[in-house]
């Protein structure tokens, strides 16, 4: 087992890696174990099992966020023995709480690699019906403020590739993906949007259609994509509580759109209403321009007859 020397500061987190094969009911797993060096006890697990035996080719020595996201990962596409992972994993959280959970994260501090694996062995034997274990486990430490900067390297990566996947399904359903237009304040609730709404999109310029339709619509100003008024057609939720929006931007082009925050969005009309006070402002400096050329036309004629009178005047003293 892997172990740490040197003192660890408080604001670290003590990651508990590790694999395991239950020989007689031919049962693989993996695990990962966070330990709280402020709290010295268990913050949070994942385990998973499986009957196949490419699930023990994982190797536990590695970092701890590749064998998080390889446990994540396996989780959601399903690859496990679903009932088995399900009670390993509350069943782990639950011995590990409280006290034998700072008993696990003391034993770690000292190194004690036998205690280690009984302990856990202790725990393993219940849920997966087997006293024949074999057991490999590693400890990594991590400071929290690296563990919260690849965790949000990582999502940031995932949102990446799911809107790739999104628009690369969309194109292949003959959808131009599209960018929805927020207005915070005077917008229309995306919960309340509804079939012939007219809103503003911004369609996307990161696939070939997309930017045929930019160019098409004269969409592009100054190498900006400016946004364009879309009808919408159709608005789905899904159970991941994420909004699908089809609308219409032409007769023969079709946006989508998703969304997963409950955003006010843009509408069409919006555009009109603003633009009418402007035109308004544009009428009242062009009057008050008409109304300024007779007022210059009367004081300048004023000021000529002035000067002509004056002169008028000098002359006639002139004379006498």
């Amino acid at each position: 087992m892997d172990v740490v020397d040197t003192p660890v500061p408080a604001d670290y987190t003590i990651v508990l890696k590790g694999r395991f094969k239950a020989v007689d009911t031919n049962t693989y797993g993996l695990f990962i174990i966070f330990l709280s060096e402020k709290l010295r006890t268990v913050e949070n697990l994942l385990a998973i099992a499986s009957h196949y035996s490419s699930l023990y080719e994982t190797d536990p020595h590695l970092p701890w966020y590749s064998l998080e996201e390889n446990i994540v990962n396996l989780k959601w596409k399903g690859d496990i023995a679903v009932n088995i992972s399900v009670d390993l994993q509350n069943y782990m959280e639950s011995s590990l709480d409280r006290d034998r959970g700072n008993e696990l994260y003391m034993l770690i501090k000292n190194h004690d690699q036998t205690k280690i694996e009984s302990l856990l062995q202790a725990i393993l034997i219940k849920p997966l019906a087997d006293r024949n274990l074999i057991l490999e486990i590693t400890t990594e430490s991590i400071s929290n403020e690296s563990m919260h900067g690849q965790r949000a390297e990582r999502n940031k990566r995932k949102n990446v590739e799911k809107e790739a996947a999104t628009e690369k399904k969309s194109e292949a359903e003959g959808y131009i993906p599209v960018d929805l237009i927020l207005a915070p304040v005077s917008g229309i609730p995306i919960y309340e949007l509804s079939k012939g709404d007219k809103i503003m999109v911004r369609i996307s310029d990161r696939t070939v259609r997309g930017k045929y339709y930019i160019d098409l619509l004269g969409a592009r100003v100054d190498g900006t994509v400016i946004p364009v008024p879309a009808e919408v057609t159709r608005i789905s939720k899904n159970s991941n509580n994420e909004y699908t929006i089809l609308c219409n931007i032409t007769d023969k082009a079709a946006g989508r759109a998703v969304e997963s925050e409950q955003v006010k969005l843009k509408r069409y009309d919006d555009l009109f209403d603003q633009s009418t006070p402007l035109r308004e402002i544009a009428l009242d400096e062009s009057e008050g321009k008409d109304r300024s050329f007779p007022t210059f036309i009367v004081i300048t004629g004023a000021l000529m007859f002035v000067i002509l009178l004056i002169f008028i005047i000098m002359w006639f003293y002139d004379i006498l």
